[in-house]
């Protein structure tokens, strides 16, 4: 059921910071996080993957990783890779390293 799947990634995601003393990022497409997860995780850093927009994923909370295209070409690479955005500056994506 929803519920008993944001028992379990609270569980988790409560294990992880624990361990690591930081909060951990969710990683997700758009319409998992609206249909599952929704505001109850809305306090940890997601990791949006929307590949269907232009500007930015279709979703109302804050993103700090947009995952936008998953048949990005790099010099040196012969399959797709993924294209990801931050949403911040160097200094904010330093401070959700690992210390």
């Amino acid at each position: 059921s929803g519920t008993r799947l944001r028992e379990r990634v609270k569980e988790f995601l409560t294990i992880v910071e624990n361990h690591y003393g930081i909060r951990p990022v969710i990683y997700t497409n758009v319409d998992f996080y609206k249909q599952h997860l929704r505001e109850e995780f809305d306090e940890y850093p997601l990791w949006a993957a929307h590949y269907l927009q232009k500007e930015r994923p279709r979703i109302v909370r804050p993103w700090h990783f947009w995952q936008h295209s998953e048949t990005g070409r790099v010099n040196g690479i012969f399959s797709k890779v993924d294209f990801n955005v931050f949403n911040g500056d160097s200094t904010e994506f330093r401070k959700m390293l690992v210390p």
